[in-house]
């Protein structure tokens, strides 16, 4: 196929959300995919926002991912796809409530929720969420 891998590359630093302290890049765009790393609770400053909350660390997260796609020339309305790491499964349904007001109902993007054993690199850190965004 003619075209295929020809796609520019863009690696994205955005403003507002905390620098990586590991090699890795917030937000990548491939053509019209945005990839977003995992963002969690953490202000530019690397402060954890929310301590022990679940709701404001739901809050902080997606804050930092609209940043990561406005960066990027994308928007919430153009995530597809979710995958959430969460300390505790019984955080799950602040984060899910914060979901429900960013997306109108029956347009929620795929998601996949999973625990683990520690999240982010933070001490504190309840959970993190991860996008895929496709612009039109």
């Amino acid at each position: 196929m003619s075209g295929e891998g020809t796609e520019t590359r863009q690696y994205i630093q955005p403003d507002g959300v905390p620098r990586p302290t590991q090699p890795y890049t917030p937000v990548v765009r491939v053509g019209r995919t945005v990839y977003v790393a995992g963002q969690v609770p953490l202000d530019e400053d690397r402060n954890l926002i929310g301590g022990g909350d679940p709701a404001l660390q739901a809050e902080q997260c997606w804050r930092n991912v609209r940043l990561c796609l406005e960066a990027a020339g994308a928007s919430m309305a153009d995530v597809v796809k979710v995958v959430i790491f969460f300390a505790d499964l019984e955080h799950v349904r602040f984060e899910a409530e914060v979901r429900r007001r960013l997306f109108p109902e029956g347009r929620y993007p795929a998601a996949s929720i999973l625990q683990a054993a520690r999240v982010g690199s933070t001490e504190g850190v309840l959970m993190e969420i991860d996008v895929t965004a496709i612009v039109p």
